[in-house]
């Protein structure tokens, strides 16, 4: 891996120097160059000339790792983005299964309201059909109305409770 990087670093400064680029480099006793292809500048002065061969791998070497760090802070960065775009699709799910479930709830909610209304009206039926026929003031016609008027409202409660149920 870490030849990798080293080859992948001396491909880029090679091609940095070679296409003519400016890259700005400070060394570690404070000077900075500005490199240009194969010439390097010191307060606008072309110091190729002056320079060793040794401090000029210095400053490359020091080039070089400027550029690996820049690549590796880029990649860092790509790497968080992608974190970052992962949690927001996340969320959103998140987002459409807490409404979904907030859906279900009052849903669920209405079910049962709904639920103890028919009950009450069934309770009420039943009441005003059972003092109807204590007092035999239903004929069988009247008598069969009230029985599928009954019959009704108890699967209308039998309906509204399998909708709480699921």
């Amino acid at each position: 891996m870490k030849t990798k990087q080293f080859i992948t670093t001396i491909a880029i400064t090679t091609m940095l120097f070679s296409c003519a680029s400016s890259e700005r480099v400070i060394t570690n006793d404070g000077k900075i160059y500005e490199i240009k292809g194969d010439s390097f500048y010191n307060d606008g002065k072309d110091v190729t000339n002056e320079l060793s061969g040794l401090e000029k791998e210095k400053i490359k070497s020091s080039l070089a790792k400027q550029i690996q760090a820049r690549e590796e802070a880029a990649e860092k960065q790509e790497r968080i983005e992608e974190s970052l775009e992962e949690l927001r699709k996340r969320e959103k799910e998140l987002k459409q299964q807490q409404k979904t479930l907030e859906n279900k709830i009052e849903s669920r909610e209405e079910a049962r309201e709904q639920f103890f209304e028919i009950k009450e009206d069934l309770e009420e039926v039943k009441a005003e059909y059972q003092q109807l026929k204590n007092k035999n003031e239903l004929s069988a016609k009247e008598e069969a109305k009230w029985q599928k008027r009954l019959n009704k409202l108890e699967e209308k409660l039998k309906k509204a409770e399998l909708k709480i149920n699921n």
